[in-house]
C-alpha cells in the first residue's frame, strides 16, 4: 500500500520532470531561432563566394536544400530564398558546365520553402518575381520513348525555362521544361506548365491553359479585362514554327498560301514567331519545268521559310523529318500531309497510322520536346464525287485522333487541329484540291484556334470569316 509520502515524491517527481521538458523545450526553440538567424546564407558568409553572382541583400534561409553548381548561379539583389530549397546547376556536383550561367534568378524575387529549381541548360527567372512554396522548375526531362530500357536510364532532353518579370508562382505548381512565361503572369496553385504564355494573364489546370487576360491601361492602377482569348502573346521570346506538308502548303504560281494567312493572324496579335525550315518559295506551275523557285506570292511581304513539297506523303515525310527537326529547332510543329498517301499512294488506314506514330517518333527524336499539331486530312473533289473515297478520309482522320489521343503528353504535346472541318472542296479550292484565298483562311484558322486554346500562343481566329477574292488566273497562267 502506498504512504502518504510516497505519493508526495511521485507528484514531485512528476512535476520535475514537467519543468524540464518545458525547460528543455524553450531551449531547443531558442536554439532554432538562433540557428536559423545565424544559419542563413548572406552575402558575409565564404560560401557566397561560389556563386556566379551574389548580390547585396539576398538571403537563403536555414536549413538550406541541396546546392551545387553555385559558379552557374547567379542570385539578384534583395532575392530572399526560403529554407529547404533545392538550387542546382547541371547534372552532378563539380561538372564544367562552360562559359555561361545556367540559373538566373533576377532581383527583388522570393522563393518559398520547400521549392526546387533544378537547371541544366538554361533557367532564367525575371525581376520580383514570387514563388510559392513547393513549387518544382526544371528545364530537363528524361525521355520515355524507348520501351527496352527504363526511363531513368533513357537519354535526358533540355530545354530553357523562362519566367518573366513579376510573375507569382503558386504552391505547387510544376514549371516544365520549354516553358516561358510573360510578364506578370499568375500561375493558379497545382497547375502543370508547359509552352508559352502571353504578358498579364491568369493560367491555371493540368496541363496549363490561360484562364484569363488583363491589358495594363497606364491611366488606371486596377487591371482591365481583355475579351475571351484576345491576349497578346510576349514578344520576349521569338517562337520558331515549322509548318511541314504538301502542296497545299507549298502552294503554288500567285498564293498567298495559308502560311501567309497564319503568320499575319498571329502577328497582329503581337506573337514574335520564326517561321524556319528548308524552302522558302512555291513551286512553280507557270512552265513545263516545274520545281518549287517561285517568288511570285500575292504577298511575299512575310516570313516564308517552310517544309513543303507538292506530291509529299506521311510515308515519305517520316524517313526526313528526325534530320529537320534536328537542324532547324523547332518549338512548334504544324503539320498537314495525308491527301497523297491516300491518293498516290494508295495507304490504307491501318498503314497510315502506323506511318504517322512513326512520324511523330522520328520528329520528337530530332527535337525532343517538339509540339506537334497534326492536321486533319481535307476533302477534295474526289471525295465529294465518291463516297468511298470520302469514307478513307473519315477513316484516316479517325487514325490521326487515335495517335493523338495515345502520344499526347505534358513534356511532348501531340494535338489535332481540325483543317477539314470548315473546308469544302467546291466553295474553298480552285482546282478542286488546293486551296483558294477563302481555303487559305480556313486552314490557318484551324491552326491558330489549336495554338490559342492548348498552348496560350496568340488568339482563335476571328469569325465571320472575310470573303476574299481569287488569285488573278493571270497569275497561274502558262508563259511557255
Amino acid at each position: 500500500m502506498r504512504t502518504p509520502h510516497t505519493g508526495r515524491v511521485s507528484r514531485l517527481t512528476l512535476r520535475a520532470r514537467q519543468g524540464a521538458r518545458t525547460l528543455g523545450g524553450i531551449a531547443v526553440r531558442r536554439a532554432w531561432a538562433w540557428a536559423e538567424r545565424t544559419g542563413a546564407l548572406t552575402g558575409e558568409a565564404p560560401e557566397a563566394n561560389r556563386f556566379a553572382y551574389f548580390g547585396p541583400g539576398v538571403r537563403i534561409g536555414f536549413p538550406g536544400g541541396c546546392r551545387y553548381g553555385e559558379p552557374w548561379i547567379s542570385l539578384g539583389d534583395g532575392t530572399l530564398v526560403g529554407s529547404q530549397v533545392t538550387l542546382t546547376a547541371g547534372l552532378l556536383p563539380g561538372l564544367d558546365l562552360g562559359p555561361d550561367l545556367v540559373l538566373r534568378v533576377g532581383s527583388g524575387c522570393v522563393v518559398g520553402r520547400g521549392t526546387h529549381i533544378v537547371a541544366h541548360e538554361s533557367i532564367t527567372v525575371g525581376d520580383r518575381v514570387f514563388i510559392a512554396p513547393n513549387v518544382y522548375i526544371t528545364d530537363q526531362n528524361h525521355g520515355y520513348t524507348d520501351p527496352h530500357h527504363p526511363i531513368g536510364t533513357q537519354p535526358p532532353h533540355n530545354r530553357p525555362v523562362s519566367i518573366g518579370d513579376g510573375c507569382w508562382i503558386g504552391t505547387g505548381a510544376v514549371i516544365l521544361p520549354g516553358a516561358r512565361l510573360g510578364r506578370n503572369v499568375a500561375v493558379a496553385a497545382g497547375a502543370v506548365v508547359r509552352g508559352t504564355f502571353p504578358d498579364h494573364c491568369l493560367i491555371g489546370g493540368v496541363p496549363a491553359r490561360v484562364l484569363r487576360g488583363y491589358a495594363p491601361e497606364p491611366a488606371h492602377p486596377a487591371p482591365s479585362t481583355y475579351e475571351e482569348n484576345t491576349v497578346p502573346t510576349s514578344d520576349d521570346h521569338i517562337i520558331p514554327v515549322m509548318i511541314v506538308g504538301d502542296s497545299i502548303s507549298h502552294g503554288s504560281s500567285g498564293d498567298w498560301t495559308w502560311r501567309y494567312r497564319l503568320w499575319t493572324h498571329l502577328r497582329a496579335h503581337d506573337v514574335d514567331l520564326d517561321l524556319v525550315g528548308p524552302k522558302n518559295s512555291l513551286d512553280n506551275i507557270r512552265t513545263a519545268e516545274v520545281g518549287d523557285d517561285d517568288a511570285t506570292y500575292a504577298d511575299p511581304d512575310f516570313d516564308r521559310d517552310h517544309d513543303a513539297q507538292w506530291g509529299r506523303p506521311y510515308v515519305h515525310e517520316k524517313e526526313e523529318i528526325e534530320a529537320k527537326t534536328q537542324e532547324h529547332k523547332p518549338e512548334y510543329l504544324l503539320v498537314l500531309l495525308g491527301i497523297n498517301d491516300l491518293f498516290w499512294y494508295g495507304v490504307e488506314p491501318d498503314q497510315f497510322e502506323a506511318n504517322l506514330r512513326e512520324f511523330v517518333s522520328r520528329a520528337r527524336g530530332g527535337r525532343p520536346g517538339v509540339a506537334i499539331a497534326l492536321g486533319t486530312v481535307l476533302n477534295c473533289q474526289k471525295a465529294v464525287d465518291e463516297p468511298d473515297f470520302a469514307a478513307r478520309i473519315d477513316a484516316t482522320n479517325a487514325r490521326i485522333r487515335t495517335v493523338v489521343a495515345d502520344l499526347d503528353s505534358q513534356d511532348e504535346p501531340l494535338v489535332v487541329a481540325e483543317t477539314a472541318a470548315e473546308f469544302s472542296a467546291p466553295a474553298h479550292t480552285w482546282d478542286g484540291t488546293h486551296p483558294n484565298p477563302n481555303g487559305e483562311i480556313r486552314i490557318a484558322a484551324a491552326f491558330a484556334d489549336t495554338l490559342a486554346d492548348r498552348f496560350g500562343i496568340g488568339a482563335r481566329y476571328p469569325r465571320p470569316y472575310p470573303d476574299v477574292a481569287p488569285v488573278s488566273p493571270q497569275a497561274k497562267a502558262s508563259v511557255d
